[in-house]
Order: C-alpha cells, then sequence, then structure tokens
C-alpha cells in the first residue's frame, strides 16, 4: 500500500524523538549517500521507475504528455496541455481519469520506493488540480451526478487525501461541499439536516482521530447518508467493525462508492461489492 506522505512526515517526527542517535547516524549516512561517496544497500527491488512509468502512463501522446507534465510538476503546461485535449473534444472526466491522475499515481509509488520526496508529490499534486480545474469548468453545464460532502474527521489536519478525492469526485459530475479538516461530528449532522446530501466522504490520516468516522457514520444513519471512509489510517477491516459505512481505497473509489449510491444502492449491498 502506497504510503500517505504526512504519515512518513509523522513517522519521520517519531522516530528522530525515539531515537536521536540513530537518527543523526541515518541522516548523516544519507548525506553521503547523496554525495555519490557511498552506494545505498537497499536490497532488491522486484519493481523499477521505469516500470511504474510503463505501467501508468497513457499510450496516446498527447495524454502522456500531461501525464509527464502532472509528474515534473510544470503546473502551467499541464493546465495548457489539458486545455489542448479539451479543445480537441475530449471528454473531461477521461481527461482525468486518463492522463492526470496516472501522473500522480507515478509521483505517488516512486516515492514509496525512496525514489521521490514530499516536494514532487506536492508539486505533483498541484499541476494535476491545476488541470481538473479545467476539467471541471468544462462539466458546469451538466446536470450535477449528485451532492457529496467532503471532510477530514476532527482532530486531524492533513487534507491532500481529501482535497485529490474532491477534486475527482468534481471531474465525475458530483457537486462536492468541502467542509475543510479537522470537522466536528455535529457539523455534519447540522449539513445533512438541511441540506440533500447523497454521500458523505470522511478521511483520517491518524490513527488516534479514525474512531471518528465511526461516531460519525453512526450520527448520520438516521439520515440514510452513508460514510465513505478513507485515508492511510483506516482499512476495510477497521470500516467493517461499524454500519453505514463504506471503505475506499483511493479517489476512484470514491467516484464508485459515489455513483451507487445516487443509483438508489444501500451502504451494505455497496459494501459488499466493494470487496476485493
Amino acid at each position: 500500500m502506497i504510503r500517505h506522505i504526512d504519515t512518513a512526515i509523522i513517522e519521520l517526527i517519531e522516530f528522530k524523538e525515539k531515537n536521536p542517535k540513530r537518527f543523526e547516524e541515518l541522516l548523516a549516512e544519507g548525506i553521503k549517500i547523496g554525495r555519490g561517496e557511498k552506494t545505498p544497500d537497499w536490497g532488491v527491488t522486484t519493481t523499477t521507475v521505469a516500470e511504474i512509468r510503463k505501467k501508468y502512463t497513457p499510450k496516446d501522446p498527447d495524454a502522456a504528455a500531461l501525464t509527464n507534465a502532472v509528474i515534473d510538476g510544470e503546473k502551467e503546461e499541464a493546465a495548457k496541455l489539458t486545455k489542448k485535449l479539451l479543445d480537441a473534444g475530449k471528454n473531461p472526466t477521461d481527461v482525468v481519469v486518463g492522463a492526470l491522475m496516472p501522473g500522480i499515481q507515478i509521483v505517488c509509488e516512486t516515492y514509496d520506493m525512496g525514489e521521490a520526496f514530499v516536494p514532487e508529490i506536492l508539486l505533483a499534486n498541484d499541476a494535476m488540480v491545476a488541470g481538473v480545474v479545467l476539467c471541471q469548468e468544462k462539466l458546469g453545464d451538466i446536470p450535477s451526478a449528485g451532492k457529496i460532502a467532503s471532510l477530514v474527521i476532527e482532530g486531524d489536519v492533513h487534507d491532500i487525501g481529501k482535497n485529490i478525492v474532491a477534486a475527482i469526485l468534481r471531474a465525475n459530475g458530483f457537486e462536492v461541499i468541502d467542509m475543510g479538516r479537522d470537522v466536528l461530528v455535529e457539523d455534519v449532522v447540522e449539513l445533512v439536516k438541511t441540506k440533500k446530501i447523497d454521500l458523505v466522504t470522511g478521511t483520517s490520516l491518524m490513527s488516534t482521530t479514525k474512531d471518528g468516522l465511526k461516531a460519525l457514520s453512526e450520527a448520520i444513519a438516521f439520515s440514510g447518508v452513508p460514510v465513505a471512509c478513507g485515508g492511510a489510517a483506516v482499512d476495510e477491516h477497521f470500516v467493517a467493525t461499524f454500519s453505514n459505512a463504506v471503505y475506499g481505497k483511493g479517489p476512484l473509489d470514491a467516484v464508485k462508492i459515489a455513483k451507487a449510491v445516487t443509483s438508489g444502492k444501500k451502504w451494505d449491498q455497496i459494501r459488499k461489492e466493494m470487496k476485493p
């Protein structure tokens, strides 16, 4: 499973606090590797960066150019190439799923291998969002596919994953109410009472806050609105311990859940269908 960048940061800080001496040793070793003074010994890897790129890069050269712009974190170039595809009549959703998303996927997986760094993911995300915004504008005159509330649960302020999910949902025609991060359960209850919400997407990066998703799911069960739960601290086994919720591993799962909900399916049926 790909590590969330915020998880890595938290782990790094915790490791430094618990093992300051070892942290300094590893830091010094890393500097030597970076200078070429030492060859890293990370064992045998079964997947290379080239293989990851080949796996996700689209075959269409124009789409591939956009994917590469996202990988390189070229925000203006990504916007330019997105506009080019849209002007050529490409479906906005296809541009997001087939050209923009592969770029961020490649960067995330190369990060997980130790071949990319946090700033590269942030820049790639900005480039992807620049393209997604144009796709959303193109979809502006299409009736909403449904209304989704998106949030990071109370106590958690890590919202990169939530932002990507919201962007992908919008690109698929859904109206998204972005409630932000560190959101109280009672605020969500109030929202579903006053607005016609089809689905709530909630994320939690930290294990100390993930129980808030359980509390949220149970608190809004009266409304019939289910919660799509995700984030680095969340897995299928955790979500299976409570009702009115469906686990989503990534942004595209959120789209599948949203489409299932708006088609009239109940949370328990969707949960069964989403099982690997």
